[in-house]
């Protein structure tokens, strides 16, 4: 057994030799092809770029809208945009107990209604919003402390402070003794009809608690401006004091004046610091007194001058002011007492809820609310 293994080891060998070079020659030959397929540089044709066939899309016919038009059309001198305000409904107010009414809180009024206006009238005080070319108002109540506390004074010292304003170049720290109401409000017109006076603390946002009437004064400032040039005069009818000043000069003083056009309680108001120089002051009856007329004032086009207005009312249940306009050389109709039916100051044309308010109470004959310059410079 031993010399059969070692004779089979011997025959192995020589075997390898063949192989070997038969390996040796198949891996010349495979070395050879991959060497032809590395080095071996195709050149590929330039690829050209073909646009795709159009797509041809359906068109749509549309039709032209037609309008109809009426040549004969024409704009209207005069147009408003008017806006529907729904508005919110107001908390009861109660108002203190006042002696002395007589005929009710609005009791002779000129436009003969016997019922107390509504909450909205006091929109003539302004709005919580400015337009740009308006009037700020800002309330003092003198029967308030400046933290307040409920402390009124005499209608003395009340025309006491009022007359100290007045002197004072309308200095309102003067009043800094008594309550400022944190709100102002915005106006284009100076129009309050015949109303309670307890409204106005109302108006700028007084709580109920403080919502009494009379003791009160209303500070304006703004600018007084108009397109072309212009010479005018304020006319005033006040309740109770109604005074304008103009690049610092005071243009008219109004106070509330009885049926006989005495004029001893703007005496007592202005301390003759103004006294009006037509002999039509006291003259003609305009809202809830007699008016006064002002001042002849020029205004260049475009050309703005500073413009103060202070209204303010005495310890009474109502109060109204009327701010009105003389245009020179204008000739104006006769109204409801034989007077020029002036039209009244304004900065912007009223809405139609506004001039509802003004009429509710004052007949159409007495003041314009429509007509006249409106003061700004456009």
């Amino acid at each position: 057994m031993k010399k059969r293994i070692k004779n089979s080891k011997n025959i192995s060998k020589g075997a390898p030799s063949g192989f070997m070079i038969s390996l040796l020659v198949h891996a010349g030959a495979f070395l050879l092809a991959g060497m032809l397929v590395v080095f071996t540089v195709t050149q590929k044709e330039e690829k050209k770029f073909v646009p795709p066939t159009p797509v041809n899309r359906p068109k749509m016919k549309l039709k032209k809208p037609k309008v109809s038009v009426k040549k004969n059309a024409k704009p209207k001198s005069s147009s408003r945009i008017v806006t529907k305000v729904t508005r919110a409904n107001m908390p009861d107010i109660q108002l203190p107990e006042m002696a002395g009414m007589g005929e009710g809180l609005i009791g002779g009024v000129e436009s003969g209604f016997d019922i107390m206006p509504e909450l909205e009238t006091i929109n003539a005080l302004g709005s919580g919003s400015s337009i740009g070319n308006d009037f700020e108002g800002t309330y003092y109540d003198l029967k308030f402390s400046r933290s307040g506390v409920y402390n009124p004074i005499s209608e003395d010292e009340w025309r006491d402070y009022f007359y100290k304003l007045f002197r004072g170049e309308w200095d309102t720290r003067i009043l800094s003794r008594f309550y400022r109401s944190p709100k102002t409000l915005y106006t284009t017109c100076f129009v309050l009809p015949h109303v309670p006076s307890a409204l106005a603390p109302v108006a700028f946002g007084l709580p109920d608690s403080m919502a009494s009437g009379g003791e009160w004064i209303v500070h304006y400032k703004g600018d007084l401006v108009y397109k072309e040039d212009i010479t005018f005069r304020f006319w005033a009818s006040s309740d109770d004091s109604l005074a304008v000043k103009v690049d610092g000069e005071v243009v008219i003083a109004d106070s509330w004046q009885n049926i006989t056009g005495e004029a001893t309680r703007a005496a007592l108001m202005y301390g003759g610091l103004w006294k009006s120089s037509s002999m039509d002051t006291g003259k003609y009856w305009i809202g809830h007194g007699n008016a006064t007329v002002g001042d002849w004032i020029t205004l260049k086009a475009g050309v703005p001058k500073k413009m103060e207005v202070i209204a303010t009312d005495n310890p009474s249940p109502n109060a109204s002011f009327y701010l009105l306009v003389e245009v020179k050389g204008v000739e104006y109709p006769r109204g409801r007492h034989n007077g020029p039916l002036l039209p009244i100051f304004k900065t912007e044309e009223l809405s139609h809820d506004h001039l509802d308010l003004i009429y509710r109470s004052v007949p159409e004959d007495v003041i314009d609310c429509v007509n006249g310059p409106i003061f700004r410079d456009y």
